[in-house]
Order: C-alpha cells, then sequence, then structure tokens
C-alpha cells in the first residue's frame, strides 16, 4: 500500500460521502474539478495524462501519483478506462436559506445517472441550485459525477432530510414550489411562466412523486405527449421542463 493514497485501495462512496469527499474521474471531469471552487486534495494518474494537464494539476493539486495504468488499476481494483482518478473535497452542503432563486428538488431520485443528467440539465438551465432528499442518490457519487461531466462541481448543493418542512420553508421564503404531475388540476408547461424565484420537483423513476409532497406544492406541472406514450424518463422531462423555464 502507497504511503498518502491508502484510500484509493478501497473505494467507497458512502464513506467518501460522510467525510465529505467524493471521486472524480475521466479527463474533462477532473479537469472541471481542478478549476471548480473545490480542492482536488488528491490525484492518480498514469504519464500520460499529467504530461497533458501538467501546468492545470501542478497548479491545483500537491499530491500526485503517477503510476502505469496497469498499477493503477491494481490500487483501485477495477479499470480505469481513461488513467485517472481524483480525490475531491467537497464543499459544506448548503442551507435552505443559502440557495438562490432556481432550484431543482430530487424526490426519491435513485438512479445515479438520471441524477447526474439531470444536474447538468439543471445547470445548462440557469438551475444551479439542487436539494435532494433522504432518498434520493446523492449528486456527489462518482456515477452521477460523471454523468454530470463535472457539473456538479459548479452546483450549490443541499441535502433536505424532512421534504415537506423544507418545502415549507421554501414557500415562506418566497419561492413558487412546482409539483411535476401528469394528474387532474395540473398545468401545462405551454401555459405556464416560470417565476423569478421558483423550486422544481421531480420524483422517483417509476412512482413520480410522493403523494403528500405533490400535495404540499403551489402548482402542478405536465407536459402535454401524445396518447402513445404513459411517460417520460425522469431525466427526459426534468430536461423539458427546465428547458422551458428559459422562455
Amino acid at each position: 500500500m502507497i504511503n498518502g493514497f491508502e484510500e484509493f485501495y478501497n473505494l467507497k462512496d458512502k464513506n467518501l460521502i460522510k467525510e465529505d469527499y467524493c471521486i472524480a474521474e475521466t479527463e474533462k471531469v477532473v479537469c472541471k474539478a481542478l478549476v471548480s471552487k473545490h480542492e482536488v486534495e488528491k490525484i492518480i494518474a498514469t504519464q500520460e495524462f499529467y504530461e497533458a494537464n501538467k501546468v492545470l494539476i501542478d497548479n491545483n493539486c500537491n499530491h500526485v501519483l503517477i503510476k502505469e495504468k496497469k498499477e493503477l488499476e491494481e490500487i483501485t481494483g477495477f479499470k480505469l478506462h481513461h488513467g485517472i482518478l481524483a480525490k475531491v473535497k467537497t464543499n459544506a452542503l448548503k442551507k435552505i436559506d443559502e440557495l438562490g432563486d432556481k432550484i431543482l428538488i430530487f424526490n426519491g431520485v435513485t438512479s445515479p445517472e438520471n441524477v447526474g443528467t439531470m444536474t447538468r440539465a439543471a445547470m445548462a438551465f440557469g438551475f444551479d441550485n439542487i436539494i435532494y432528499d433522504a432518498k434520493s442518490a446523492s449528486p456527489y457519487l462518482r456515477r452521477c459525477i460523471r454523468v454530470s461531466m463535472g457539473n456538479a462541481f459548479e452546483a450549490n448543493i443541499c441535502k433536505s432530510l424532512n421534504l415537506l418542512e423544507d418545502i415549507s420553508l421554501l414557500q415562506k421564503l418566497g419561492y413558487a414550489v412546482c409539483a411535476t404531475a401528469n394528474e387532474e388540476g395540473a398545468i401545462s408547461i405551454t401555459d405556464f411562466k416560470y417565476p423569478q424565484k421558483v423550486a422544481l420537483i421531480i420524483g422517483n423513476e417509476g412512482n413520480g412523486m410522493d403523494r403528500e409532497v405533490i400535495d404540499t406544492c403551489d402548482k402542478k406541472l405536465f407536459i402535454p405527449i401524445t396518447n402513445y406514450v404513459a411517460h417520460l424518463n425522469a431525466a427526459s422531462a426534468a430536461s423539458i421542463f427546465l428547458y422551458h423555464s428559459i422562455f
């Protein structure tokens, strides 16, 4: 075991997140982390990756281990397709009253791929504040970060331990809290103008939002689609809702 890089021998997302760390991989994601507001504490990489990004790495990371790709894979225990891993210190999670005007909320979104895709879309359309509840995957999971293309590093992220209470707080702070639910009383997004302060909630991939969460929201929104399709994938739907907010 190489002194100073012991954590790379037993990479577990849950343990890292508890200690306010996460893992970044792939060249684009690691480079995004290096120029973000987060501290890149350690990097293990191939000589090829290091040479290609030497200035950026030397200016933003003090602990770098250079090894052959095969040796790095022996350390981590899995294949490194891009020859790079970085241990990133995540900033403290935000409080509700520290968030900006546009918020995306995950209510029971368990798929890391969906969380990562929605985080990327949220940042693309100006929703740079994300709340995830206790049933959702953390945006700081390694897979989420990779799918988000590192955009999670630029988001303001908050974990909700009681979503109903936090929705009430958002409403007191002047946010319009909008459920996404194709049901009676819902408004088509084609007829809805997003207010300045808005919190948009996306529900579970299979079951949608919790009933009690829907009932606490100020508005219910839906995407008009043909009768041939029952519903859209959560990430696809979120992207449409977010895109519509710019009009």
